[in-house]
């Protein structure tokens, strides 16, 4: 029996004489006449194999079974298989800067030849029990670019492996920015890093470094802008990515037009985005008292038109959250242990093994509680808010890790649909206009 879909929004697009139709759960979208809406509205008394019934079914507007089991079924699927193999790794936990909203784990050490030589050994393990497409590796710390030796090293190592293997390679690097120096941007040339995420907090020193405070006192923003100007490849996507708590939020618009600006004249592609500074367990209390809850960040968000998630595109629609929770997802701290999240990284208590004997197939000696738990997210049924939740199919229940920690965030999309819908009809109208034009 026909019926329609939870997820479907609508709304009258300002200054035409047309509505916006969106499924947050399929990412379907259409531009509808009155009469066409007035038909959607009446589709129930329509036979189901009229010409517009059939649309309505095929974007999932109209559904014949039932949504949740089948979004629940999708997410179980994904979570257990996938043809990727997501590795974080850690060369080091040690890191130059002393952010007080940092949630990792710093301490000294570097990952020694004997651990490199037992990630590869991991890797093969688990590329013989589950073939892969890809390895996909993520360059994460304390700082990564304190040890571009190994980075370098380990890199080839996996190079190779995926050579034997039949599988792609690619990388990405998280860093704090201070070591883009046109050496080690080489480098991550050499090794198949394709993205690298930077972050600045401020359009100034005095905005941005008593965020992203250098241990030794220098100015992080001057560096960093320093660095960004040299960096002079088309290789890998840059990142920006601004924390933005109550201080800085009003900052934002000025920084991205900023950086913008500098990598048009240095020409090398980049993204700048807002992202919610975060107060966790282990932040101070100044930083906590910062942070804006999610309904002052979408108000944010909104004022600067940004969108976490492109409308343009069905990729914001994914059926599981992150790589924690599939079985092909791994983080790695420099001493071999493993974690299903870089939040987890360096906290031994939550580590659910190490490279050097963890096999799946195979009883483990680790807790396999810190394993199990991240799954255990992937279909929070018992949170009746999210199961309500229109746009529940975006974020699928959103991080597992703060789910798991009981600090449980919600996308800014889930106060503003009408908003996002309305966005996404805007850069459809854009890029319908360009395809006529050529």
């Amino acid at each position: 029996m026909l019926r329609y879909s939870k997820y479907n929004h609508l709304i009258k697009i300002p200054d035409e004489d047309a509505y916006a139709l969106m499924n947050f759960r399929t990412a379907a979208f259409a531009r509808l006449t009155p009469l066409q809406k007035s038909m959607f509205e009446a589709a129930l008394e329509l036979d189901e194999h009229t010409r517009i019934v059939q649309k309505f079914l095929r974007g999932g507007f109209l559904v014949s079974y039932d949504e949740m089991r089948h979004m629940r079924t999708r997410a179980f699927l994904a979570a257990g298989s996938g043809r990727v193999l997501g590795l974080t790794i850690c060369p080091t936990l040690a890191c130059n800067f002393a952010c007080p909203y940092c949630f990792e784990e710093q301490r000294t050490g570097r990952m020694s030849e004997e651990t490199r030589e037992a990630v590869v050994n991991f890797a093969r393990r688990y590329l013989e029990h589950f073939p892969s497409t890809d390895i996909s590796v993520t360059w994460f710390g304390g700082e990564p670019l304190l040890c571009p030796d190994i980075i370098e090293d380990l890199s080839q190592k996996l190079i190779k492996l995926a050579g034997e293997k039949g599988c792609g390679y690619h990388a990405r690097l998280i860093t704090n920015g201070w070591f883009i120096t046109p050496e080690n941007v080489s480098l991550l040339e050499r090794v198949n890093v394709i993205e690298m995420q930077i972050t600045l907090d401020g359009p100034t020193p005095e905005s941005n470094d008593p965020l992203r405070r250098e241990k030794h006192g220098g100015s992080s923003f001057l560096r960093i802008m320093e660095n960004l100007e040299h960096l002079h490849t088309d290789r890998i996507k840059v990142m920006i990515r601004c924390n933005v708590n109550k201080d800085n939020a009003a900052l934002f618009p000025v920084l991205k037009k900023k950086i913008k600006a500098m990598a048009e004249k240095a020409g090398f592609p980049v993204r700048v985005y807002p992202a919610r500074m975060d107060g966790n367990e282990a932040s101070s209390g100044q930083t906590r008292d910062l942070t804006l809850n999610m309904d002052e960040f979408h108000h944010q968000v909104g004022a600067w038109e940004e969108i976490p998630y492109h409308p343009t595109s069905d990729s914001f629609i994914n059926p599981i959250f992150c790589m924690a929770q599939n079985i092909n997802g791994f983080a790695i701290d420099e001493r071999g242990a493993l974690y299903k999240c870089w939040e987890a990284v360096g906290r031994d208590a939550i580590s659910f093994g190490n490279v050097r004997d963890f096999d799946i197939l195979k009883e483990s000696g680790g807790d396999m509680n810190a394993w199990d738990a991240y799954f255990e997210t992937l279909f929070p049924e018992n949170d009746s808010e999210c199961m309500e939740c229109k746009v529940f199919p975006i974020c699928k229940g959103g991080c597992p890790h703060k789910r798991l920690t009981g600090r449980r965030t919600c996308l800014p999309v889930r106060y503003d649909p009408d908003g996002f819908v309305l966005k996404r009809y805007s850069l459809w109208r854009q890029k319908n206009q360009m395809e006529k034009l050529l």
